[in-house]
Formats: C-alpha cells, structure tokens, sequence
C-alpha cells in the first residue's frame, strides 16, 4: 500500500496511488475511448466556445457517500479559484467520485477548465461529468442490490407462512 500525506484517497482507502501526472496530465477517461462522445457532448452543450483558463485547487477533503446510512464509497470535496478575463476571482465546489482521476488532486494542484465568459461563476471542467455518471451507476447498482436482498429476506422470513396461510 503505498501512502500520501498530502492526497486524502491512498490514506484512508489503501488503494495505490496513481502519479500525479496521470491524474493531471493528459491521459484521462475524457481522452480515450470515450473522447468523441465528450467532444460531442461539449460541442452540444457549447463549452468549445468558452473561455479556458486555469483553475487552482483551494482544497480537497475526502468524505463518504452514504446510502441508507451506510457509508459505500469515497468521495473527494475540492474547491476552486480562478480568474475571469477582468481578473475577478471566482470559486467553485466539486464532489469527484473514487475512480475518478480528479479525486487525486491536492491543495495547490491546478486543473484546466472553461468558464462561460458571459456568466464566469459557471465553470465546465473535463472528467467531472463522466465522475458523476460512475457515482450514479455505482449507487444505483448497490441500491439495486440492497432491495433485491431486503426482498429476499422478507421472503424468506414471512413466505412460509404466507404459504401456509394459503394452504389452508
């Protein structure tokens, strides 16, 4: 298990860190197999017209998605800074899901973004939307399976003496 001090993911998950230019460089989810559905998807939302620019990580801190009040996955909080074209700062938060290479970032790491020039406080970032797409997927197959075994064990708790009921 390899441990960081400063990024919150390997220290409570163990799992092995990825280096920090595969988190940040150019290799990314949004950059493989998935690349011409994202340029679509930024062409049809109209991103490619915004204005890109550089964002720094404020800061990042880990907490747990819940579901049902059990805790089944890390989810990273960063916030972020950066400047429109008149040099006035503005500030985001972002929950990034564990298998997003976003959740690697630290205090002080800076990430590319586009901002809509007409209203800079909405701020599009690659990889954040296939994040929240694999969070919904992962919480929606768990809750999937928590009610098919919440089912299977009012069945077999109370389907014997249903069926008996019946029977007679």
């Amino acid at each position: 298990m390899v441990l960081d001090q400063h990024s919150c993911a390997g220290r409570l998950t163990g799992k092995p860190l990825r280096t920090r230019e595969s988190a940040l460089g150019t290799v990314g989810l949004w950059q493989t197999e998935h690349i011409v559905l994202i340029e679509f998807w930024e062409r049809l939302r109209g991103y490619h017209k915004w204005t890109p620019t550089k964002a720094t990580v404020q800061s990042s801190t880990l907490s747990g998605v819940e579901l049902a009040k059990q805790s089944v996955a890390w989810q990273s909080v960063c916030k972020i800074v950066w400047q429109d074209e008149d040099r006035v700062p503005h500030r985001a938060e972002f929950e990034v899901f564990e298998d997003s290479p976003l959740y690697q970032l630290i205090d002080g790491d800076t990430v590319d973004i586009r901002f809509n020039p007409t209203k800079p406080e909405q701020f599009y970032l690659p990889g954040l939307i296939q994040s929240r797409l694999a969070k919904a997927w992962k919480l929606t197959i768990f809750a999937v399976l928590f009610a098919l075994v919440l089912i299977g064990i009012v069945v077999a708790w109370f389907g014997p003496n249903i069926l008996t009921a019946l029977s007679h």
